[in-house]
């Protein structure tokens, strides 16, 4: 999102990460760089929002950067699902909201708010990767901790590469919040993540040399579509890569579960058919439009009604 408004002279002023939740910064947050609005990046975090402190806080953001800020906010690029009545209600203080898939925004209707349906973010025009594939498949990580053994398993069982898409990095973890969290986060950056780049550049070209993509991530299944990459997705904690599939490719074919990994036929996968890049290909050219426009939409709302000479940011 930073070069997508970059390139069209946004200033962005100050970010705030979306895993420090706001609610317990709200005097440091007014005390930031005056902005004209703020721009939210929703991603797959508000779901569940009953059970998920990040989904309320992403939800509730707004009504607190239009009453105490006095500042518009949007949502982009969210992922929306079985939240409660009141996160909706929350969300109603955003000035516009785009949701990701077609499901997000079914939900969205159902409670009585207004949004627009733009693919995710990964789909804007950026380099092209050629799919020269070198290697046999690859197994990238699930958000389901509890699945990620048996994922090690199947690579150690049939001598696939594992890799996963949360790179340690020392500022990644706490130890006076998470002592254990803190010390497996480092142990795992010595071992090997420290020579691993986090650019996403570095890990498509990753993905491009493999035949064959098994994944239970959502981003890593972007990545897939966009370069052709053929791929078998596990659905993870919401039906995002699911809705994201119908869109896509109008089926969910290259969806399976956990227990069907053992009995995964790969050469049934292992190519797309031309349905599936017609679909495919429509696809991407449209989300390319499609994400240019709601930029230039945010950015067309927020000059219409700025105060003043100011940046803006982005979270």
């Amino acid at each position: 999102m930073t070069r997508l408004l970059e390139q069209q002279g946004v200033e962005i002023v100050w970010t705030w990460p979306v895993g420090v939740d706001w609610r317990k910064h709200k005097r440091q947050i007014k005390k930031q760089a005056k902005v004209d609005a703020i721009i939210v990046n929703g991603e797959g975090t508000i779901h569940h929002s009953e059970n998920r402190k990040h989904a309320r806080a992403l939800s509730e953001f707004a009504s607190f950067a239009k009453t105490e800020l006095q500042l518009p906010c949007y949502l982009i690029n969210a992922t929306l699902h079985k939240n409660t009545a009141q996160a909706y209600e929350y969300l109603k203080a955003y000035r516009l909201i785009y949701v990701r898939d077609k499901g997000s925004l079914e939900e969205l209707h159902s409670f009585g708010l207004t949004g627009f349906y733009v693919p995710d973010l990964t789909f804007a025009k950026a380099g092209h990767y050629v799919y020269e594939p070198s290697k046999p498949a690859c197994v990238i990580d699930t958000a389901l901790k509890s699945e990620i053994p048996l994922l090690k398993q199947y690579c150690q069982e049939h001598g696939f590469d594992f890799r996963s898409m949360v790179v340690a990095r020392p500022s990644n973890a706490n130890f006076f919040k998470s002592p254990r969290p803190f010390v497996k986060n480092i142990f795992k950056w010595l071992k090997g993540d420290r020579n691993i780049s986090t650019q996403p550049s570095a890990f498509i070209q990753y993905l491009v040399e493999h035949e064959m993509v098994i994944t239970g991530r959502y981003h890593t299944v972007s990545m897939c579509l966009k370069n052709k990459i053929p791929f078998v997705a596990i659905e993870s904690n919401t039906p995002k890569i699911s809705f994201l599939l119908d869109d896509a490719l109008k089926n969910r074919s290259r969806i399976i579960s956990f227990s069907e990994l053992s009995q995964l036929d790969l050469e049934a996968f292992a190519h797309y058919s031309q349905e599936e890049l017609k679909y495919l290909q429509a696809f991407i050219i449209r989300a390319e439009s499609d994400i240019e426009q709601m930029i230039m939409t945010i950015i067309g709302d927020i000059q219409k009604n700025r105060p003043g000479e100011n940046g803006y940011i982005n979270d």
